[in-house]
């Protein structure tokens, strides 16, 4: 980023918090329940956002991960032996099965809301895991106040986030409750986000605004908020038992999708997304990934569709014959979808958590690029061998005159 973009953001993000985050508003007292229009008491239990990490990262947050101890305001359990030289293999080619399992445990000493993160991981393919951060707070959060007081307090981490929401005209939400909430929202997801960032160095965790799922408990099933899980507004439900449901949001660009688990028994166990990661591998993966990965590819590739640009840097084609690779290696997979059974569609029959159709489309995409740039290297090649043999016989022709 430019120096004149960086002040513009900064002097965005200060109007932002003078206008709005640190004026007093109604809604600001208000329970979960009456800010969604429920008519049963509501909590968020816990928060988890998914990332996807290469070997290298993950030796690289390990070492962070250790480093970090020495830090008084943490506690941290790592399951996992840091590397003295060479990186450890802690992701290595597995062609009849795939592992999950417990990384490490993060307790937070000193934070206001924060308890703990629990971090689980599953091996997709043989070169990425997908990484689980589920934030635990000190309490459940059952009132907004808890929410704004949070990003009133953390407030300045939003600058250092290149996917920080600054793009509207501050004046425009003063009468506006609810896009102040949605943005409020928004702003308590990325910080948590930015927590992570204190130990990750994961390319995308960098750039966008990860997977998240919002785990909420709910009082009491009601005809008002079994008919929100019916018929959800732009998103898909599915239910997993009669007091356990999953709604999945997936239309917001350049994002990882925001999936709310919506339960309403007392005791219960939160889907296992991690467990199905390492069953359903990259066919669920591209499901959570989708909109950041199709962002990534316009940002590697389209560069070459769309503008003079010529020569092709070897490492964007590097990447993009490793995605068709590893959209490849679900031949060697037996997928097992019997976990599948148990989450079936609820708002609509056709829907599915994964989509086989989705995986083939985006090999298609992929294959049509790598033929594509194919073809631009051979023009590339045919043009610098011309290049040469002009300049051989200009060359010879001057040493014969010599």
């Amino acid at each position: 980023m430019n120096l004149k973009f960086i002040l513009k953001r900064k002097k965005w993000f200060k109007d932002c918090y003078k206008k709005i985050i640190s004026k007093q508003q109604d809604y600001y007292n208000k329970s979960l329940s009456e800010i969604y229009n429920f008519d049963s008491k509501l909590s968020i239990f816990c928060i988890t956002i998914y990332d996807v990490v290469n070997n290298n990262e993950l030796n690289r947050i390990v070492k962070n991960l250790y480093l970090l101890k020495k830090n008084k305001n943490y506690n941290i359990e790592v399951n996992c032996r840091k590397k003295i030289i060479k990186n450890i293999n802690y992701i290595r080619p597995e062609f009849d099965h795939t592992g999950h399992g417990i990384f490490a445990k993060i307790k937070f000493l000193t934070d206001s809301l924060i308890s703990y993160i629990d971090i689980t991981w599953s091996q997709i393919n043989n070169e990425e895991a997908i990484l689980e951060y589920e934030f635990n707070f000190k309490k459940y959060i059952n009132n907004y106040s808890q929410i704004h007081e949070y990003v009133y307090e953390n407030y300045r981490k939003l600058e250092k986030a290149k996917y920080s929401v600054f793009y509207f005209e501050v004046d425009e939400f003063f009468d506006d409750d609810y896009q102040k909430i949605k943005l409020e929202l928004k702003y308590f997801r990325t910080i948590l986000q930015q927590i992570i960032g204190r130990f990750s160095t994961s390319k995308y965790s960098k750039k966008y605004l990860l997977p998240v799922k919002y785990t909420y408990l709910v009082d009491k099933q009601t005809k008002k908020i079994m008919k929100y899980i019916k018929r959800p507004f732009l998103e898909e439900s599915f239910i997993i038992d009669k007091e356990q449901y999953l709604l999945i949001n997936s239309i917001e660009d350049y994002e990882g999708i925001e999936i709310d688990e919506v339960i309403f028994k007392k005791q219960f166990n939160s889907i296992n997304i991690i467990a199905l990661m390492s069953e359903l591998k990259m066919t669920l993966y591209y499901k959570f990934f989708y909109n950041i990965e199709k962002q990534e590819l316009e940002y590697r590739i389209g560069k070459y569709l769309n503008s003079k640009k010529l020569w092709v840097n070897i490492l964007d084609y590097k990447w993009l014959i490793n995605k068709k690779r590893r959209l490849n290696e679900k031949r060697f997979y037996d997928i097992n979808k019997r976990s599948l059974k148990k989450i079936t569609a609820y708002s609509n029959e056709e829907s599915s958590l994964i989509e086989d159709a989705l995986i083939n489309n985006i090999e298609n995409v992929y294959i049509e690029n790598i033929e594509y740039i194919n073809n631009l290297n051979s023009i590339n090649y045919n043009i610098l061998a011309f290049v040469i043999s002009v300049l051989a016989l200009v060359i010879a022709i001057i040493s014969i005159f010599i």
